[in-house]
């Protein structure tokens, strides 16, 4: 099965009757493709891939809320796909991965639910990558997305249908970035004088091996005659190499050497250093992140600025597209949970575990995990600390410690 056959097979598929696009035209929402230009730079792809790369450990959940306290898995197809193959070609991580990058590199992240033509059971996952695509709306009010791909090919589907996610949401109506196209002008402008920058270096170095000096000979010579001359000085630079590195080369009194100085300058690493900040603050990837160096403080700094953003915005969209208004209501949703106890101290994990497992929050299993410990036997019982009570019982269990009557002697021998 090619990949653009999913669209056939695509529940509810509803053709447009007449296009009225004029209002969208006005506010110019079409999409173009924009990554090519940053993927560029080797800068942007290693931003990106961070952001891809600590954004793929989110843990998509098809979960229940029950009263805004009990939350409880559900099980199914759509659990299924979420947590262990959204398609075939990829893992969970995988998915989330490729959505990430899109997403950045575009502005603009679109996946596609592959339905069954009879059951109508949601089967597959797919993440689009079209050249561009165009807003439409019918006589009715209905809205539809036209993607066009690189092979020529387009689809027009119903808007509600697709998982769209945004960056850079703000001025345009339905799109990321600015006037409907992914547009990183105001990252191009810093690449680009950062590789004017980089090739500035290259030629600097390439120039320090070019030609030192001239051979002047003084005299006028055919062309035969100054091919043997150059041989001759070729001949005893190579001589005098071989006889034991010496850097003095004989001629005669018709040669004479006239030396080339070459002055190459090179870019201070403080002008590369600023340049390369702005490329990655426009990621929000801070220079621990970019170097894979981080501890505790700086990773929760980037989980709050950047993943924290993208969880909640992938919950919200998988949660519209995929449940229906009913499931919605009855407190049924998607949500991409962290685990970002995994990348905290030793000490604070000690921390955590004392103060979640008092409060029956953590199994001995999770708390294990969490160590790096592999799961033990009953290892999934939780262990809550007698220290707490009921905060609706908190009064009456203070009202019976301080003003309750002392007993009487007939019922204390009643109770002996």
């Amino acid at each position: 099965m090619g990949l653009f056959d999913i669209f056939k097979r695509k529940k509810k598929y509803v053709e447009p009757i007449q296009y009225d696009t004029r209002f969208f035209r006005s506010t110019l929402n079409i999409f173009q493709d924009f990554g090519d230009n940053i993927n560029a730079s080797d800068v942007v792809k290693i931003c990106i891939d961070r952001i891809a790369t600590h954004s793929a450990k989110l843990k998509p959940r098809y979960v229940k809320t029950e009263d805004d306290k009990t939350v409880q898995e559900k099980k199914g197809n759509l659990s299924y796909l979420l947590k262990f193959q959204p398609n075939y070609l990829m893992s969970p991580y995988d998915f989330i991965y490729r959505v990430v990058t899109l997403l950045f590199l575009n502005n603009n992240a679109f996946i596609y639910p592959v339905y069954d033509s009879e059951t109508y059971e949601l089967k597959e996952l797919w993440p689009l990558k079209p050249n561009s695509v165009e807003m439409l709306k019918d006589e009715s009010g209905n809205m539809y997305f036209r993607f066009y791909f690189s092979d020529g090919k387009k689809f027009t589907l119903p808007y509600e249908s697709i998982i769209h996610l945004r960056r850079f949401y703000g001025i345009n109506d339905v799109f990321g970035g600015t006037s409907a196209n992914s547009d990183h002008s105001a990252l191009l402008k810093t690449i680009k004088i950062n590789d004017s920058l980089l090739q500035g270096i290259d030629n600097a170095i390439k120039s320090s091996f070019q030609i030192k000096g001239l051979l002047k000979i003084n005299g006028i010579l055919n062309d035969k005659d100054k091919t043997a001359q150059k041989k001759e000085f070729d001949e005893a630079l190579k001589e005098s190499v071989e006889s034991g590195g010496s850097a003095i080369v004989p001629v005669d009194l018709k040669s004479e050497y006239v030396p080339l100085s070459t002055d190459p300058k090179l870019i201070d690493s403080t002008t590369l250093s600023f340049l390369q900040k702005k490329i990655i603050s426009y990621f929000g990837v801070s220079d621990a992140i970019f170097d894979n160096k981080y501890n505790e403080n700086e990773y929760n700094a980037f989980y709050e600025g950047v993943i924290e953003g993208i969880a909640i915005q992938m919950s919200e969209a998988f949660s519209k597209a995929l449940l229906t208004k009913g499931q919605l209501e009855k407190g049924e949703q998607i949500i991409f949970y962290s685990e970002r106890l995994q990348y905290a101290s030793w000490n604070t994990k000690v921390l955590a575990i004392e103060k979640l497992m008092g409060l029956g929050i953590l199994s001995l299993n999770e708390s294990r995990a969490l160590l790096g410990f592999e799961p033990i036997e009953g290892g999934s019982k939780r262990l809550q600390s007698l220290n707490f009570v009921d905060a609706d019982k908190a009064s009456e269990y203070q009202l019976d410690k301080f003003f309750k009557k002392p007993k009487s002697k007939e019922e204390i021998n009643e109770d002996e």
